[in-house]
């Protein structure tokens, strides 16, 4: 397997990577949540603020060049949702924001801080300046392509879950994955958004929950994480996949608009980025062994056109959320899930010779 270099460390909660011209390398951080408005999920405490912002790597310097984004996380930074992506044209960073959370109408639950979560925007260097060019979070509420609700749907909340969480540029506008609607959809140059594909469920059996317990069927959701455009022009989607995140259960999908999404690989587990080498597909697994399990670590696999698989790196993997090809070098981020400050892991991007 190949060895790695850490380039930046401390990062909150890094997230996607995009490499622009001479190089440089450009990281979402989802941030670590702040003091606006709380909520519980799934029992824990939850805030949102503008800690998010985007980070500039280049010529062994590192800085934050965008600020003031918004984020939710627990109250110890970890887990937080944020800047998904990052695409970088000239002065202008386009940005992809997470966690979008909305009303049956359309409109924001997340509070004044809260107010671009689950948009897609533009901006310039320095402290955030917000174009709004897509409500992707809006358009999950007026539309609902999967057909699914929220996770307040079976107790009444009638707030509906939107996760952009992956970009692509894409004939002249952007290819977006939205983890919560498990759909794609396309901006186009002029504004508009519409639906490119939506992925369906998978059936698989709920964990053992004691000895001679039935195991339930259960309606796993895809939850796309990733897309790229591959040498034949054709959309590429990687899924993490629901609960119970099984091992071997999440596919890579191959959409060209106009037809129905076709399976181009199976047999990966929790994919949580990838990119094109070339020919070859990069996958990257956020948790090789299932989410389930703590220690799983993560693994980088290089899928060849036919089908041969290689797993290049493991070992030093902790939850790596971000992957991207430069002309010489692989990048990933990693402990991806974790603030850049406090006890145990700390958000970092890494390298490795392409």
């Amino acid at each position: 397997m190949l060895a790695f270099r850490v380039m930046a460390s401390n990062l909150n909660n890094p997230r996607k990577i995009f490499v622009g011209t001479g190089g440089a390398v450009y990281v979402a951080e989802a941030g670590t949540g702040g003091r606006d408005k709380c909520w519980l999920d799934a029992g824990a405490k939850t805030c949102i603020g503008l800690t998010g912002s985007i980070t500039k790597i280049a010529d062994g310097t590192r800085a934050r060049v965008v600020t003031g984004l918004p984020s939710t996380a627990s109250t110890d930074g970890r887990d937080a949702e944020g800047a998904a992506a990052v695409i970088v044209h000239g002065d202008r960073y386009f940005v992809l924001l997470g966690d979008g959370r909305v009303g049956a109408r359309g409109t924001g639950q997340l509070g004044v801080d809260g107010a671009i979560a689950g948009d897609l925007i533009s901006t310039v260097p320095g402290k955030v300046r917000a174009r709004v060019l897509a409500n992707l979070g809006a358009f999950e509420a007026r539309h609902d392509p999967d057909r699914g609700a929220g996770p307040g749907a079976a107790a009444g909340d009638p707030a509906l879950d939107s996760n952009p969480y992956a970009m692509v540029a894409f004939r002249g506008g952007f290819a977006i994955v939205d983890a919560a609607g498990n759909d794609l959809l396309w901006l186009s140059p002029e504004g508009a958004i519409s639906v490119l594909a939506v992925f369906p469920t998978q059936i698989e059996r709920a964990p053992s929950s004691g000895v001679g317990k039935k195991r339930e069927a259960l309606e796993v959701q895809s939850v796309p994480t990733s897309v790229a455009v591959g040498p034949d022009g054709a959309l590429y989607v990687g899924e993490l996949t629901g609960f119970p995140f099984g091992v071997d259960k999440a596919r890579i999908w191959r959409v060209e608009p106009g037809h129905t999404p076709q399976v181009y690989a199976s047999g990966f587990t929790n994919i949580s980025d990838i990119a094109f080498e070339g020919r070859n597909l990069l996958v990257l697994e956020i948790a090789s062994d299932g989410l389930r399990d703590p220690q799983s670590p993560g693994a980088l696999i290089r899928l060849a056109p036919d089908g041969a698989r290689t797993v290049i790196l493991s070992r030093g993997l902790v939850f790596p959320t971000g992957l991207a090809v430069g002309k010489r070098a692989i990048y990933i981020s990693n402990d991806g899930i974790y603030p850049g400050s406090g006890r145990g892991p700390h958000g970092e991007v890494i390298s490795l010779p392409a």
